[in-house]
């Protein structure tokens, strides 16, 4: 015997309707050119708009990392010191990205075949503590990290919600509630409509001078993860992304971004920084150059404690280009 379920009238249609709807902002979400259409609201749209140019121009150094080095490297004043085109390097720092997502772009990057001497040689990555903790608040995951790395790390959550996108980005989604941020929505669904800071190729993925645009919520977070060692599984993608890179034959640098108030527990010599001294000290074992933090930054320098702002950015990149050619890089 079958039994068929009754529904009031009108709500079959009503209910399958919905369901139209629900999988076509489903389907939306996987279609990277609906993703870059709404760069200016959504970080992981921005996200798109950087790695399109990476994939597009690859330059020949790559600086990878987090807020602070999202508007704290200008490639620019980079190139200048090493007397190379401007199209050499490309600042892919993205804001609250961890390792984990660095991980999956830099898998993306050698999918594509963008990593080893002629193309990505050299990777400059900007460490700070809370690229070693556990965050996807801005949404990354489902969108940039590797589902087959993410499946044999047992992150099986992670994992499905790449599939199932709008359930995993659904937090990020309900900031439609707010309403500067549904009118920004609507006006970038009207017109092309770029980010706070500019394009990808505006600055070459530098956020120059981006001031009061700097998430409050987001500093707090990085702030307090100042306070609590490494996650060692988010640990573990920083050394498969260094394996990768490795056998590639892309040099790597590592710099630790200034800050205001306090040193970064890299270089901290209290106890409670040690893991993560440890963890600098086996970066160098393996190969990887740890360029020299400069320091005598003043507050001016600075938009917030932990996030330099254009005075400062082009101080920190001057330095971090003369380091580089000090180092013998071509």
């Amino acid at each position: 015997m079958f039994f068929r379920l009754k529904m009031p009238p009108g709500v079959g249609k009503a209910f399958w309707f919905a369901a139209l709807i629900v999988l076509c902002v489903e389907l939306a979400l996987h279609s990277e050119s609906v993703i870059y259409r709404y760069r200016a609201v959504y970080a992981v749209g921005r996200a798109i708009d950087k790695l399109h140019f990476v994939e597009k121009h690859s330059p020949r150094v790559l600086f990878m990392g987090n807020s602070r080095t999202d508007n704290g490297v200008d490639p620019l004043a980079i190139t200048r010191v090493l007397g190379w085109p401007s199209s050499h390097a490309f600042n892919l720092g993205l804001p609250g990205a961890n390792l984990l997502i660095q991980h999956g772009i830099v898998k993306r990057l050698d999918a594509k075949g963008l990593l080893g001497v002629k193309s990505i040689h050299t990777v400059v990555l900007g460490l700070d503590e809370s690229a070693l903790q556990e965050d996807n608040s801005l949404g990354y995951v489902g969108f940039l990290a590797d589902r087959g790395v993410l499946w044999e790390s047992g992150r099986y959550q992670d994992w499905f919600g790449s599939y199932l996108r709008l359930w995993s980005y659904s937090g990020n989604l309900r900031q439609l509630r707010e309403p500067d941020k549904a009118l920004r929505i609507i006006e970038a669904s009207t017109r092309s409509l770029e980010p706070v800071g500019g394009a990808a190729a505006t600055h070459l993925g530098y956020r120059a001078g981006f001031g009061a645009a700097q998430n409050e919520a987001q500093v707090a977070r990085q702030e307090s993860a100042a306070q609590d060692v490494p996650s060692p599984d988010v640990v573990e993608f920083l050394w498969r992304s260094i394996d990768l890179l490795q056998s590639r034959g892309v040099r790597i640098f590592v710099t630790i971004p200034p800050l205001r108030d306090r040193p970064s527990a890299f270089v901290d010599a209290s106890p409670a920084a040690e893991p993560y001294r440890t963890l600098l000290a086996r970066l160098r074992q393996r190969g990887v150059i740890v360029l020299q933090t400069p320091d005598g930054f003043s507050p001016s320098e600075f938009v917030n404690a932990g996030h330099l702002n254009d005075r400062g950015a082009q101080r920190y990149s001057a330095e971090i280009g003369r380091q580089l050619a000090a180092s013998g890089i071509r």
